[in-house]
């Protein structure tokens, strides 16, 4: 088993000349490349049992060499991903079919209780592909840290339908988050940039199912937090912080797929929630990035109200990208990683 610990940013077609003129020779650190063809098969059952235990399957095939992963359940934080990830290359007799997983060749404890394999391997069928060009930039940093950045164009498919897959993904393989983060906001200062807080799976089953459409009033606004002194009222704010940035992501995701007034009210709730909350809890916690955080989101704050007012699509999507909002998002995630009164990931 291994573990990923990756940030997704989504963005346009142009982003691999920027990567390579731009970022790369401004950074002091060693580049290795690569290039690669990616094929992919995404599987679950015709009730979605995988989907509901929040596991990805799929068969990756590169220059005829296939291998079948599965990646369970594990944690986020404002776009910061932490899963487990398994891994089995498929021998050559695999290699003449592989349209089905052979789920036993993962070991049992990848698997919940509440699934039974045998039952899953009879239902298994592939539901939805995606295929893209891959380009990788391994980047070790002369302070010993390695990254992993990743530049994916291509498309996922289902049926007759298709949508676009046009990502960076940066994956920790050695040292700080820090140097994560670090990167990250160097790209969104060179891109339209969007976090992505959606696998590639994910995209697959949206595609084939749909999305549910949030109505405005299911959206609570989060009550206003009035903290103590105490360690648990921080936890208790970092929980509360970390869901208003993943309702952000959300309603900005769905925002993106399809302008709605609905969506452009509800993140305006949500920004509003977080302007309060973070200032209340900096008062008690001081944190010079907490008060970054809180400039930045009133400054957002007072925008996103002007384009709820407006009703302005391209309005609100430009918005949407902005360097200073991926930004914001980027640093309240990397304050609930490595701030000392969160408990991080």
């Amino acid at each position: 088993m291994e573990y990923e610990i990756e940030l997704k940013l989504l963005t346009n077609d142009q982003a691999g000349d920027v990567i390579e003129t731009k970022l790369l020779p401004t950074l002091n650190a060693s580049v290795t490349q690569q290039t690669l063809l990616l094929t992919n098969h995404y599987f679950d059952t015709p009730d979605r049992t995988l989907k509901q235990h929040y596991i990805g399957l799929r068969i990756r095939g590169n220059n005829q060499k296939f291998e079948q992963t599965l990646k369970t359940a594990g944690k986020s934080i404002g776009g910061l991903h932490q899963r487990p990830e398994y891994n089995v290359q498929l021998d050559e007799l695999k290699k003449q079919n592989v349209s089905i997983p052979d789920l036993k060749l993962f070991p049992a404890s990848a698997w919940p209780e509440t699934v039974d394999v045998d039952d899953l391997q009879a239902k298994i069928e592939t539901l939805f592909t995606t295929h893209f060009t891959r380009k990788i930039y391994l980047l070790e940093f002369s302070q010993g840290d390695i990254v992993e950045l990743v530049w994916d164009l291509g498309k996922v498919t289902s049926g007759n339908k298709s949508a676009p897959i046009c990502e960076i993904e940066l994956e920790l393989k050695k040292g700080s988050t820090a140097r994560l983060f670090s990167l990250a906001k160097r790209i969104v200062g060179l891109l339209p940039t969007s976090i992505g807080t959606d696998s590639k799976a994910a995209l697959g089953y949206n595609l084939l199912d749909g999305l549910p459409v949030k109505e405005l009033e299911q959206y609570q606004h989060q009550q206003h937090y009035q903290p103590e002194n105490t360690q648990v009222e921080a936890e208790v704010f970092a929980s509360l912080l970390t869901t208003l940035l993943q309702d952000f992501q959300q309603f900005s995701a769905e925002l993106r797929r399809q302008y709605n007034a609905v969506f452009v009210i509800n993140i305006n709730r949500v920004i509003s929630a977080l302007v309060e909350n973070v200032a209340g809890f900096k008062h008690h916690f001081p944190c010079q990035l907490l008060d970054s955080i809180h400039t930045e989101l009133k400054t957002l704050a007072n925008d996103w109200s002007l384009v709820a007012q407006q009703h302005d699509e391209n309005a609100a999507s430009n918005l949407l990208v902005r360097a200073q909002t991926t930004q914001l998002q980027l640093d309240i995630a990397q304050c609930l990683v490595e701030c000392p009164w969160s408990s991080g990931v």
